[in-house]
């Protein structure tokens, strides 16, 4: 059997046995490496690229496209593992110094045996996992670590790893990876810089969109994504995280913000209740929370939009009476997948973007200085618009030719031998790759797409109401993305609507906001009856059934839209 050694840029090498003829991607999901494939092995996103080393040679390939003929040393590039590897942390206060200033005061007013006790609250996103440690007694944060969902190497977006769950083993492979090899680590990570214990923390919050809840729980998903698309539950009682494999403290509960719909999930919910304190959106706000007031002193009741902007794009729609929620197939070109340069949102990722209109240079914000790597969704947004800006790309997102005999132009823009176009960000010696940057025709189509989505998502909640755009108070933006977007580039390209910049506001990470929410009430019924509350009394609109979307999304997908009058 062929000798396979994995040498993981940053990580300790793996040696497995293979089959001749397996797939070096199916043989590093077995052997538990941690390989990046946005498209779960079908070798449409060319990101899984490894050095195959044998027979004193060295080729770079797609480890999806690849199978095993002999022996073999397999390089594995950082940036195909970081998304695991790496764990970010922020140490807030240490567990001593919150035993000081701690009062007991606090409405969860935790004590085990007269000790602090602690909670974990963690949003499980489809690409990134974050987690807060909470002192339970104060309710201050401790520490917070963000890490990539090991999902990942099962696909980018949620459909690819329910199909993965069908296979043999499959549901156990996905558990494994959120569990395993995110949560624990993350869990593990924070109690080390704050110097507590596993068996102090009491409480576990989760807020998680449809798919990762079921796959957290080991839960069948494939109802999700087949006819009549419903998933196997929508609410979940506390819940002991040890059956899982999360051991915490002995009567610790998990405690999970309840899905609205198939693809409106508990991080939309627990996202509303994150959000109560900026919105008029009061009605299951938290004890103690105040609601926005008119002049007049009483609750106002201003009609404001929640997008979030993640690997999934959801939108919410209402005011303190009612609230209704939608999910827009954007894809995951917002966290950088579908994108040929694209890349999530981590060092060397290019993050804004100025475009000089008479030579076409660009002038880049880089993550933390690094030498660019890729481009990320907020990047890529501004990318989009100053090529429109500067007529480089007309309304469908093609490349149109200009005028003029600057070098640099034709350097920058060039076409291949089936006429599609392109538009070089960074040349080969100055990327990290040591290859092009470069935004594709295709590229922009499939960001097209994902901008149309989210903007015609809006406007079906928006028209059964017989509301236009001026009707909207105020523009809430949250998600993986949404405090680093330029609301002016979005705006620019129809992916948001025409509105003053005063109705914006971002308002970051909702749904873990949202989970830090649910620490904080002292009893578990307390928890559930608030989140149950928030999910049953949303309407959950269905786009694929909703009448006239289609027609919306295909008028959406033009930059900036069909219709000339949203835009001025």
């Amino acid at each position: 059997m062929p000798k396979i050694t994995f040498q993981i840029e940053g990580g300790e090498d793996v040696t497995v046995f293979a089959v001749g003829g397996e797939n070096v991607l199916e043989l590093a999901r077995k052997a538990n490496v941690p390989v990046d494939a946005p498209c779960s092995g079908n070798g449409t996103c060319g990101k899984c690229l490894v050095k195959i080393h044998e027979n004193d040679t060295e080729r770079e390939l797609l480890a999806c496209q690849t199978t095993i003929a002999g022996d073999a040393v397999i390089t594995v590039p950082e940036s195909l593992s970081d998304y695991v590897n790496s764990i970010s942390t922020e140490l807030y206060l240490n567990s001593s110094e919150t035993r000081k200033q701690g009062d007991g005061s606090h409405a969860s007013g935790s004590q085990e045996n007269g000790e602090t006790a602690f909670g974990l609250a963690v949003d499980i996103g489809t690409t990134t996992v974050s987690a807060l440690l909470v002192d339970m007694s104060t309710g201050s944060i401790l520490a917070k670590a963000t890490t990539g969902n090991a999902q990942i190497r099962y696909g980018a977006d949620v459909i690819n790893r329910i199909i993965e769950q069908q296979k043999t083993g499959g549901i156990k492979r996905l558990q494994d990876a959120i569990v395993q090899d995110t949560l624990l680590p993350l869990i593990d990570k924070l109690c080390l810089i704050t110097e507590i214990s596993r068996d102090k923390i009491i409480r576990l919050t989760v807020a998680a969109n449809t798919t990762m809840n079921h796959l957290l729980l080991g839960v069948d998903a494939n109802s999700i994504r087949i006819e009549p698309y419903e998933p196997a539950f929508l609410e979940f009682e506390p819940y002991d995280p040890a059956s899982i494999g999360i051991d915490l403290a002995p009567d610790a509960k998990m405690l999970i913000a309840p899905n609205i719909g198939s693809y409106v999930g508990g991080d939309i919910t627990a996202g509303i209740l994150g959000a109560g304190a900026e919105t008029s959106w009061q009605l299951w706000a938290l004890p103690g929370t105040v609601a926005l007031e008119n002049e007049a002193g009483e609750p106002s009741p201003c009609l404001s939009l929640l997008v979030d902007l993640g690997t999934n794009g959801e939108i919410v729609f209402g005011d303190g009476e009612f609230l209704m929620a939608c999910a827009c197939s954007a894809g995951p070109a917002f966290e950088g997948g579908d994108i040929s340069c694209g890349m999530r949102a981590a060092n060397g990722a290019i993050e804004a973007c100025i475009i000089d209109k008479d030579t076409l240079e660009p002038t880049l914000s880089v993550i933390n200085d690094f030498p660019p790597a890729g481009l990320c969704g907020s990047g890529l947004i501004d990318v989009v618009a100053e090529l429109f800006r500067v007529g480089a790309i007309n309304g469908k997102g093609k490349f149109e030719a200009l005028s003029g005999s600057d070098d640099n132009i034709r350097n920058r823009i060039r076409h291949d031998e089936y006429g599609t176009g392109s538009y070089i960000l960074v040349f080969a010696a100055d990327s990290a790759t040591g290859r092009d940057i470069t935004i594709t025709e295709t590229d922009i189509d499939n960001f097209i797409r994902a901008k149309g989505a989210i903007f015609s998502g809006i406007m079906s909640l928006l028209t059964p109401l017989g509301l236009a755009l001026p009707d909207i108070d105020n523009v809430f933006i949250a998600g993986g993305i949404g405090s680093g977007i330029n609301i002016k580039s979005a705006i620019s390209i129809g992916m948001l609507p025409d509105l003053p910049p005063e109705k914006y506001k971002y308002l970051g990470n909702t749904a873990l906001s949202g989970a830090y929410s649910m620490l904080l009430l002292k009893l578990s019924d307390q928890v559930l009856e608030v989140v149950n509350d928030i999910a049953r009394n949303m309407t959950y609109i269905d786009l694929s059934t909703q009448p006239g979307y289609m027609d919306e999304f295909i008028a959406a997908c033009f930059l900036p839209h069909t219709d000339e009058s949203l835009f001025s």
